[in-house]
């Protein structure tokens, strides 16, 4: 742990070893305004699982550790030209800058799923 980080370890965690920010595949939901809560199907009241998170950024400004090594220079740079943002590389933007979780019912494929943004 570097010394920029040693008087809050778990805020160092949190942010840059816990939970990576940008688009995924299950794994867990990324906390947002809101503790995680359980989904459950409509159908059936399965708890949901994650399927897939679209994020808006792939790391913020206080996760610049999750960039890809080759990105780093431009990461850390104070700009950026319009619409080339290396934490933005699909130039999707959900929201205001938010990120889409889908959620789908582990018993059935044809449920329905279930979405929230934040």
């Amino acid at each position: 742990m570097d010394s920029l980080h040693a008087d809050r370890p778990e805020e160092f965690y949190d942010c840059e070893l816990a939970d990576a920010p940008g688009w995924k595949v299950g794994g867990w939901p990324p906390w947002g305004r809101t503790d995680p809560y359980p989904r459950f199907c409509a159908v059936c009241d399965a708890q949901m699982v994650p399927l897939l998170t679209i994020a808006s950024f792939e790391w913020d400004g206080g996760t610049h550790g999750w960039a890809p090594y080759e990105d780093q220079a431009a990461a850390f740079s104070a700009g950026h030209v319009a619409g080339q943002d290396p934490a933005q590389p699909t130039a999707v933007e959900v929201g205001s800058t938010d990120n889409l979780q889908l959620y789908v019912c582990p018993a059935s494929p044809e449920h329905r799923h279930t979405d929230v943004i934040q």
